[in-house]
């Protein structure tokens, strides 16, 4: 412990050493910049999404499609003819340029653009292979039942320097009585059994070090796996899905949930790598927002502009349904009440809850466990023979 001390004492003194200057907004020089963003290689259709840069010594609105631009996308040196929208469709942005390609595996790509008053700018990229994909296995970890595992597997490529990203998405479908909704989010995940993203380490919390991922989008290079088969394995909490019949003071009610999962592999370009990477390091600099450190800049390839040109492939899997475990059988029916309670299913019935007992979200947890305990079958479990004996108990 002592050694380190010695060691962080120099990082302390350093990060609380900071300097303080002063500049006028107004005086600072800069022109307004091209900015150029497409990512070719992801499905047939190319979108490139040009706009204007709004120096910080100017006043007025950023520009968010820049029609009339001379704009030139090629692939392989042969031109590809872009056309533009107005008004968004399907695959493509309001106010944008779009080409319609299919690409090939190692296609090289150019586009340059070229407006008034502004430096004409460039980039290129080249098209990745497709996400190496060997096998998706949806399992509980092993000793943790409340823990759902997804096992990526895949084989990377020896001969190339490959860079790859993967995000989860859940879909959860409700029916209560006919009535149907749903919610999808982007998962955030658990990492603790992934040691190509899980980075973090016993100093992080001391030298104020993040290790989030930008927009719950994981990415990671063949560094550690060159030319061999692996599995990524990432984690979230296990949410049952769950259907039962429930009296509640206004009769009964039948309720359903189920939830699905989607995946979306991408095999990336270094530059869109390099590209995510800045905006990742952007996201966890805390050092930085607490003026401790350097602001850091978002990678570009855009020659005299902004923005990034980044080839990507994506293969997304359609719905994939919930994992059936041991928690959705008849003897652990107990399990699923809770299960269903804590992914936040109860919502259309801890209204009622509250209004006959009086409660707040906090305490509804309390009941719910009283009321299972005591009425443990489901026909009386939000249906206490005396509500102020279970108030009482909070």
């Amino acid at each position: 412990m002592k050694h380190l001390y010695h060691i962080l004492l120099p990082v302390y003194i350093g990060l609380l050493s900071s300097c303080t200057y002063h500049f006028e907004l107004d005086d600072v020089g800069a022109s307004p910049k091209l900015v150029l963003y497409s990512y070719p290689g992801s499905g047939d259709t190319t979108v490139v999404h040009l706009s204007r840069s709004l120096p910080v010594s100017q006043k007025g609105e950023l520009v968010r499609g820049l029609k009339g631009a001379d704009v030139h996308l090629s692939v392989n040196g042969e031109a590809v003819p872009l056309a533009w929208t107005d008004d968004s469709i399907p695959g493509v942005p309001a106010q944008s340029y779009y080409a319609v390609k299919a690409y090939e595996d190692g296609d090289k790509v150019n586009i340059t653009a070229a407006a008034e008053r502004m430096k004409a700018v460039s980039s290129a990229t080249v098209v990745p292979s497709r996400f190496p994909l060997t096998s998706i296995k949806l399992a509980l970890k092993d000793g943790e039942p409340n823990l759902l595992q997804f096992r990526i597997g895949f084989t990377d490529n020896a001969q190339t320097k490959d860079y790859y990203a993967l995000k989860v998405e859940r879909k959860q479908l409700f029916w209560n009585d006919g009535k149907y909704s749903e919610e999808s989010s982007t998962l955030a995940l658990n990492l603790d059994d992934e040691p190509l993203l899980n980075t973090s380490s016993g100093l992080d919390d001391i030298l104020m070090i993040e290790n989030g991922f930008y927009r719950n989008l994981y990415y990671w290079d063949d560094t550690k796996i060159k030319g061999k088969s692996y599995t990524v394995r990432l984690n979230t909490n296990y949410e049952a899905d769950y259907e039962d019949d429930f009296i509640t003071p206004d009769g009964t009610e039948h309720i359903k949930r189920q939830v699905k999962y989607r995946i979306s592999l991408y095999s990336l370009s270094e530059e869109f790598y390099r590209y995510l990477k800045s905006l990742n390091d952007q996201k966890n600099n805390g050092l930085g927002n607490s003026e401790l450190a350097p602001i850091r800049s978002t990678y570009t390839n855009v020659i005299n502009g902004i923005g990034v040109v980044g080839g990507c492939r994506m293969f997304q899997t359609e719905w994939i349904d919930n994992f059936i475990g041991k928690l959705n059988n008849k003897e652990n029916e107990k399990d699923n009440f809770i299960n269903a309670f804590l992914a936040g299913r109860n919502r259309m019935l801890c209204t009622k809850i509250r209004h006959y007992h009086r409660c707040d979200g906090r305490t509804f947890g309390k009941i719910f466990g009283i009321c299972l305990h005591e009425y443990g079958n489901g026909e009386q479990l939000f249906l206490p023979r005396n509500p102020m004996d279970t108030r009482s108990r909070l």
